[in-house]
């Protein structure tokens, strides 16, 4: 009998966190939509012209010869065509007032009074160009339904908001719903203020935060359904994010049990689509960034000549001129700005200028490493033998560490200026897709604590910033 009470409360469990789940992000989504001014979130003027051209059928940006209005140099661009109400409406308008962008009653009525112009012009988005269109589907259903009702470009644009909260929402819900345990980690990367954030604003990192934890989550039940769950909702982050490959092939464990084989295949085919995709991003879509003029830096071994492009191929001369800069570079960064990613992980708001005192981040990171140790004490349907945990935990490990590398060298590739001794444009939010793998590196040292155990310091957190992360939003854009 009472084996089956613990059953039975086990049974209930999830039901228990996925309403609490909800209690805590419903308020911090939606008033993140509502309150946010447009073009205040990270890109999100470009991911606002990528999700509204599925609404034209453009699956693909086009690449296309430009000129560079400052220079009248020609330039490769890339992007679609957008309506340019819209596009003055995504970028929104506010006020600058004690050093912060401030929404008065003036930029308010500018903003909802943009009115559709039907002249469509070109907007060019190589940051989000390469992103395949899956992802965007909720927010571009939230643009549809507005312009089928009449309504503004700046209603609409907060309806796709709400719609991308929503899917942010039935994702996080679901993962809560579909694991077998691990549910505290999966609960503090959801109610993180920087994933709750982002999963209110236009910015696709939201919706392939939560689909990396429902990945994560059906990778927990160990059977073949819950894997290929987790594949399908991998596959959507991996085609936005193909840096993050490595991580499939954690869906190929357990090694040194039966069935290794045929889940590596299944990886392999789960892989096939994404390099297909990357090599259509290389040949037809992929331009060098614009930058403002500069000089190359230390690295750079010819001459000092000023440069307004990213140019990867001179990075990679640089990296393979030492090779040895493979490790360092990454380092390097890590010492300069290791503990501001830490920060923005938990969130630094906006266009990275709302941050939270020291002790909000430091609870916060106490409760993400409580809720990972708890997973080690849990109840999970199987454990696996020591020798073939340590196996595959160091597997485990070794491809996170693996992809965090890939990810900075892609960016120092991609979006660093040329020779310079650190790499530039990472941001904390990256590696939240990285967090949930985390779990699979857990070993199990006992069965004794419930899971609602490891997740109340999660919830009393969320509980918290239901409050406490709207008003931060609110004194920052509205009071002054």
């Amino acid at each position: 009998m009472k084996r089956r009470r613990g059953a039975a409360w086990q049974a209930g469990e999830p039901g228990f966190l996925l309403f609490l789940f909800l209690a805590c992000a419903l308020p911090v989504l939606a008033l993140t939509a509502l309150l946010t001014p447009p073009g205040q979130a990270p890109d999100e003027p470009a991911h606002l012209i990528r999700a509204n051209s599925l609404l034209q059928g453009a699956l693909m940006p086009v690449r296309k010869a430009g000129t560079d209005p400052d220079t009248g140099k020609p330039i490769q661009q890339v992007g679609v065509k957008i309506d340019s109400g819209l596009l003055t409406a995504g970028f929104g308008k506010t006020t600058q007032i004690n050093s912060r962008p401030v929404v008065t009653s003036a930029d308010l009525t500018a903003m909802q009074g943009v009115p559709w112009t039907h002249q469509r012009i070109f907007a060019s988005i190589p940051n989000t160009a390469t992103y395949f269109p899956l992802a965007y589907l909720p927010a571009a259903f939230g643009l549809g339904v507005g312009k089928l009702f009449g309504a503004s470009p700046f209603a609409c644009i907060i309806l796709a908001r709400l719609v991308d909260a929503a899917a942010y929402l039935v994702i996080g819900a679901a993962t809560l719903a579909v694991a077998a345990y691990g549910r505290a980690l999966f609960l503090a990367v959801l109610l993180l203020p920087m994933s709750l954030f982002l999963g209110g604003t236009l910015n696709q990192d939201g919706l392939l935060i939560a689909l990396a934890c429902l990945a994560c989550a059906g990778l927990t039940r160990g059977t073949p359904g819950g894997r290929r769950l987790g594949l399908a909702a991998f596959l959507v982050v991996l085609l936005a994010k193909p840096p993050y490959l490595p991580l499939l092939g954690l869906f190929a464990l357990p090694l040194a049990r039966p069935g290794f084989w045929r889940r590596a295949g299944q990886v392999i085919f789960v892989s096939v689509p994404v390099l297909i995709w990357v090599a259509i991003i290389v040949l037809f879509i992929t331009v060098p960034f614009g930058k403002p003029p500069y000089h190359p830096g230390a690295l750079f071994a010819g001459p000092s000549i000023l440069m307004d492009r990213t140019n990867a191929a001179a990075n990679l001369h640089i990296l393979l001129a030492d090779k040895a800069r493979f490790l360092t570079l990454p380092l390097h960064t890590l010492v300069l700005w290791g503990g501001t990613k830490l920060k923005e992980m938990v969130g630094v708001l906006g266009l990275l200028q709302i941050t939270f005192p020291h002790w909000f981040y430091g609870l916060w990171w106490g409760v993400v490493v409580f809720a990972l140790l708890g997973a080690s004490v849990s109840p999970r349907p199987e454990a696996l033998s020591l020798p073939v945990f340590l196996l595959n935990g160091a597997v485990v490990l070794t491809v996170i560490i693996f992809t965090a590398w890939l990810i900075m060298i892609s960016f120092y590739l991609s979006w660093t200026n040329v020779g310079m001794n650190f790499i530039d444009g990472l941001q904390g939010r990256y590696a939240l897709l990285l967090l949930p793998f985390l779990l699979f590196a857990m070993p199990v040292l006992g069965r004794w604590l419930p899971e609602w155990v490891a997740a109340i310091p999660v919830l009393l957190m969320g509980v918290f910033d239901a409050g406490y992360v709207p008003l931060k939003l609110l004194s920052f854009y509205y009071f002054h």
